[in-house]
């Protein structure tokens, strides 16, 4: 009744203006701001922000608890405990049902990707090789699962994307090898000099207007101590010389990105990668996958090009970069005219002239040494204990 009776006044007040024609009424300024930028676009950078969506969710959540709580639904409270973020994440099937080919419009694919979040910047490792070319194909002739990766830069406080920045990545074959650093344990013969001449899985390649870059690769192979990943630094205010390579700029994130443990176990069971007889390590044993991971998802989503893993993966991450930073890069070597040159005061060099690694690890890289063990061993028995904790919910 209430309810009519106000649509009832609403009515009756409305012809009141008609009924007068002659009569002017006086009109206020401010009857009609109310009416006045009724569009929110100007509000998308703060719609967007890393901490509006996650305050927002969280809100949303309570609300809808609250709600379950007085329908008399069970709603188990979920306990904060930090170390089990990277867990969580490598529990997440990154297969996506998306349609996948080469001349789609690469944006789409980040189209429930959800928020831009800061990707911490991690080790760079101790292979990098600086001044590779820009080049979209990086296998090298090299045999291996394909693997097209599209990786989007975003600036993480607006969420807007960064274009005409540079995405150099490299990784290790299918056997679990760098091409082009020479003496790095493991990797091939210490006094083969030729492996300097490889350029294989390392490349460069610009963002476009919505902040993509895309390489045609090889799904890397793993090794001694480390997941299965990918490196990658981003370039910003870098120039492009006549010889298709990138100089200047800064360095503003440098980062690694991961693959699911599953994807991981059956690439393994096809050809090269079966071949690879290097231990396996475990995303979560593996201490710079724990640090990405923690607040964050490293993994990239992937999607079959066929019908079978062989025929090939399209992978797709994004990068949310601080784009003020400027991180400091120590290459092992550089690629020039006359090809790859070992940097006399890289990480490789001053391990092989400085009598090893401390704590009988490789190159005084954190957790390469004993901490590695430790970390790992560490890791492993807390993946138990968290494990205990949900089977006890």
């Amino acid at each position: 009744m209430a309810l009519k009776a106000f649509l009832s006044s609403l009515l009756l007040a409305a012809p009141l203006a008609l009924a007068h024609p002659g009569h002017k009424e006086e009109v206020y300024a401010h009857a009609a701001l109310p009416l006045e930028r009724k569009s929110l676009a100007h509000c998308e950078a703060e719609f967007n922000h890393p901490e509006f969506i996650k305050k927002t969710v969280e809100i949303h959540a309570r609300e809808l608890q609250r709600l379950r709580r007085q329908l008399g639904i069970e709603v188990p409270e979920k306990r904060d405990i930090s170390p089990r973020d990277y867990i969580s994440v490598s529990r997440i099937d990154h297969k996506s049902n998306k349609t996948v080919s080469k001349n789609m419009d690469l944006s789409t694919l980040f189209s429930d990707a959800g928020a831009c979040m800061l990707m911490p910047a991690v080790d760079q490792g101790p292979l990098y090789v600086q001044g590779e070319e820009i080049r979209k194909d990086i296998t090298g002739g090299e045999k291996g699962i394909k693997l097209t990766l599209v990786i989007q830069v975003v600036d993480y406080r607006t969420c807007q994307t960064v274009p005409n920045a540079y995405v150099d990545i490299w990784s290790s074959n299918a056997t679990g090898i760098y091409v082009g650093v020479q003496g790095y344990p493991g990797m091939g013969d210490p006094n083969d000099s030729s492996i300097l001449k490889g350029t294989t899985l390392r490349g460069v390649q610009p963002t476009d207007s919505h902040g993509i870059a895309s390489f045609d690769s090889l799904f890397p192979g793993h090794y001694q101590g480390r997941a299965t990943h990918i490196h990658a630094i981003v370039y910003l205010g870098a120039t492009k010389q006549a010889n298709n390579t990138i100089t200047g700029g800064r360095a503003a994130h440098i980062g690694q990105l991961y693959f699911d443990q599953g994807l991981i176990t059956a690439a393994d069971k096809i050809a090269p990668y079966s071949s690879n007889r290097m231990p396996i390590t475990q995303n979560t044993a593996d201490f710079l996958f724990m640090q990405g991971a923690n607040g964050d998802d490293p993994i990239v989503r992937y999607a079959l090009v066929g019908k079978t893993l062989d025929e090939g993966l399209f992978a797709w991450i994004r990068f949310g970069i601080n784009q003020q930073a400027n991180k400091p890069v120590s290459p092992a070597a550089y690629w020039t005219a006359n090809g790859g040159v070992m940097n006399p005061n890289g990480p490789v060099a001053k391990m092989n002239g400085g009598g090893g690694f401390p704590g009988g690890g490789w190159g005084g890289f954190p957790g390469w040494g004993g901490g590695r063990k430790r970390r790992a061993a560490a890791a492993a028995e807390r993946e138990e204990e968290v494990r205990g904790e949900e089977e006890a919910e």
